[in-house]
C-alpha cells in the first residue's frame, strides 16, 4: 500500500518531518480532479489539471501533500477533515479535505489520485480516532 520513494523524495519528506514523527502511510499522487468545470473547460478539454508527482504522507498528527513546484501543504488530523472519498472503478480516487475555487468551478483539496483510496481512507479514520482518542479534550 506504501509507495516506494526515490532517495530524493524521501529526503523532500525527511525534511517536513518533526522530530520523532514516523510516517503510516506514504504515496504518490496522480491527477488534481477539478469538479463541476464550465463548458469552455470541457469543450477544450481542461476538466483535468494534471499535478504528477505530489507525494503524500500521513503521520500520526497530520497530513502532508509536497507538489513538485510550491509549498508543501498540511492538515491536522482531526474529526471531520475527510469531507469525501471519491472511488474510481480501477480502485484509485481521492480523499477530499476541502474544495478551492478556481476560474471554472472548484477544485479538491487534499489526498488526490493515488492507488487503493478504499485502503488509505480506512487508515487515516483510523489515524483520526487514535489522535482524537489520544487528546487530552476527549471524553
Amino acid at each position: 500500500m506504501n509507495a516506494t520513494l526515490t532517495p530524493p523524495e524521501e529526503a523532500r519528506l525527511a525534511e517536513l518531518l518533526r522530530p520523532g514523527e514516523r510516517v503510516l502511510w506514504q504515496g504518490k499522487g496522480g491527477e488534481c480532479c477539478t469538479a463541476a468545470p464550465g463548458l469552455l473547460a470541457r469543450i477544450f478539454g481542461r476538466a483535468r489539471t494534471p499535478q504528477v508527482g505530489v507525494l503524500y504522507a500521513i503521520t500520526p498528527k497530520r497530513v502532508l501533500a509536497l507538489p513538485p513546484q510550491g509549498e508543501p501543504q498540511e492538515w491536522f488530523l482531526m474529526l471531520g477533515l475527510v469531507q469525501a472519498v471519491n472511488t474510481r472503478p480501477d480502485g484509485s480516487g481521492d480523499i477530499v479535505f476541502d474544495y478551492e475555487a478556481v476560474e471554472d468551478g472548484r477544485r479538491a483539496k487534499g489526498i488526490i489520485g493515488i492507488p487503493a483510496v478504499g485502503q488509505v481512507a480506512t487508515l487515516l479514520r483510523d489515524a483520526i480516532d487514535a489522535a482524537y482518542n489520544a487528546s487530552p479534550w476527549s471524553v
